[in-house]
């Protein structure tokens, strides 16, 4: 009797064509997801970006289920055309994105790029019908980038007013007075700042993706997707508002120690109520949802498609490879010429009434500085001075870091108005020049006067490169082909205040005082 033969199954074809594809595109995106983290690093607004990448892949697997199997249509010159011109523009945008890794545009070109490549191919490839399909996980993409600063600026500054008008509202309708001056809510003797982390505008970014993500993990249909994304903003502001109430109350009663122990956890749990607030609004609102049709899966039918054309991507990779190298080579070249760098940092008046004062751990953690300081005094002629100076030592983000905060945000969130913007004022002292950003606030009856400069540690293109968020871009471009990066940065700002007159009699103040307060020295990490 003979045994029947045991079936052997067959080997598991490797499509070279596929696996060079999908290191092209993924090295792409790669890229683009490293430039976006100098962002969800530095900047707590955007640090849910990081679960970007594995959510949208997770929703792009999940299409991938249901797809109906690819046709592929005689359009190969679809993708060699645009990932040609992808691979001949990654050369310029690296350069210019070595030197300006804090410009918001060119995060854009980069995401538009590995979107317009992927696109292409999946057009190619499935058709038209295949590209709506995988639309929204390649949107949802999108949700990762930073707001162009204008936005973000406006946006955050009427939300922080919004946030203080109704939670001090909500103090005095609890039976506990509160006054809202500007972005500050005062409970008695005690002031409290409705800084930005405290806008509201973290959890509502951060409920506003999560309220697409469940939309599409849920595969609602539109106008319940549309309920949900709205549902997250109400849901967003009132958790902030309850907490700004709350950290209010505790600033009041227990003072601004208590104020800071509790300041992180509150915010971290208002993320964790808004996330679960929405999971369980989403499943309540996919009751009655029609079901998604799986239809098993094209992977099968993926290995039986025609072979893809490997040219366009390994142009792709060859344009990624010459990219980074030719960014390296460039500016390795032009810092050879560079002259050592000016070293100074600022020596504070001995006066009797100087007092220095320790940066909080919030502020060292938000900015990541090398080094800092700062204090107070009064000088001789009855001017109150306030002054810091920060150094971040050469680094992919400390020129991002330099100039992510400035006045025209803090002061604001103090509870001063903006008078006037005064441009740039130069300032030498010896060989050094501070670009110093110039404004005017005001409290009441009392003029504040408002010096904050920026150097960089090496020749600039033009004096008035300070905010770099605001710079023109041509600016920005002439600085990436003389071949200037971050060869680290130090930020230097003083408010006068006190027995002056005007604009011009602060200028002067400074001008006096400034030859004393810079000390030029070898500052060592």
């Amino acid at each position: 009797m003979s045994t029947p033969a045991t079936p052997v199954s067959a080997p598991l074809r490797v499509r070279s064509d596929l696996l060079v594809a999908a290191l092209g595109l993924g090295a792409l995106w790669l890229l683009v997801w490293s430039q976006q983290s100098l962002e969800w690093r530095v900047n707590p607004l955007y640090s849910y970006g990081w679960a970007i990448p594995v959510l949208a892949a997770y929703l792009f697997a999940e299409r991938l289920r249901d797809a109906a199997p690819p046709r592929p249509r005689a359009r190969g010159w679809i993708p060699a055309v645009v990932l040609t011109g992808v691979a001949l523009a990654l050369v310029p945008l690296r350069v210019v994105h070595e030197a300006n890794p804090d410009w918001v545009r060119i995060n854009w070109y980069m995401a538009a790029a590995a979107l317009g490549s992927t696109a292409a191919v999946l057009a190619a490839w499935g058709g038209w019908r295949w590209l709506w399909h995988f639309a929204f996980p390649l949107g949802f993409t999108l949700t990762a980038l930073p707001w162009p600063v204008w936005a973000e600026e406006a946006f955050t500054q009427g939300l922080m007013q919004l946030n203080t008008l109704c939670s001090a509202e909500g103090l005095s309708l609890c039976g506990i007075p509160a006054l809202a001056q500007g972005n500050t809510i005062a409970i008695g003797r005690t002031v409290v700042d409705v800084e930005e982390a405290c806008s509201g505008i973290r959890s509502l970014q951060t409920a506003f993706m999560m309220s697409l993500f469940l939309g599409e993990f849920y595969r609602l249909r539109l106008l319940r997707r549309v309920v949900l994304v709205a549902a997250s903003f109400v849901v967003a502001f009132l958790l902030n508002m309850a907490r700004t109430i709350t950290l209010t109350y505790v600033a009041g009663r227990d003072g601004s120690e208590a104020l800071a122990r509790w300041h992180d956890p509150m915010g971290n749990a208002v993320m964790i109520g808004c996330i679960a607030g929405l999971w369980a609004l989403a499943a309540l609102v996919a009751r009655g949802n029609r079901p998604r049709a799986l239809a098993g899966g094209p992977g099968a039918s993926l290995l039986a498609t025609p072979r893809l054309a490997l040219t366009p991507f390994l142009v792709l990779l060859a344009g990624l490879g010459t990219g980074e190298v030719v960014t390296r080579a460039w500016y390795s070249y032009h810092e050879a010429k560079l002259p050592p760098p000016l070293r100074w940092d600022i020596a504070w008046p001995a006066v009797p009434d100087f007092t220095s004062t320790e940066f909080d751990e919030r502020t060292v953690k938000l900015l990541k500085f090398t080094a800092g300081n700062r204090g107070s005094w009064t000088d001789t002629a009855g001017v109150r001075w306030s002054g810091f100076f920060l150094r971040w030592d050469p680094g992919r983000v400390s020129k991002f870091l330099a100039g992510s905060h400035y006045p025209t945000v803090c002061f604001p969130a103090a509870g001063l108005d903006l008078v006037d913007n005064r441009g740039v004022l130069p300032v030498q002292v010896g060989d050094l020049v501070i670009p110093f950003r110039t404004y005017v606030f005001k409290r009441h009856r009392d003029r504040f006067y408002v010096f904050h400069g920026l150097v960089e540690e090496r020749p600039s293109v033009s004096d008035e490169r300070l905010e770099y968020r605001q710079v023109a871009a041509d600016e920005r471009i002439a600085s990436a082909l003389a071949g200037n990066r971050n060869l680290g940065q130090r930020v230097v700002a003083f408010t006068l205040s006190g027995e002056l007159h005007d604009y011009d009699d602060a200028v002067a103040a400074l001008r006096r005082a400034l030859p004393q307060l810079i000390r030029f020295e070898n500052v060592q990490p």
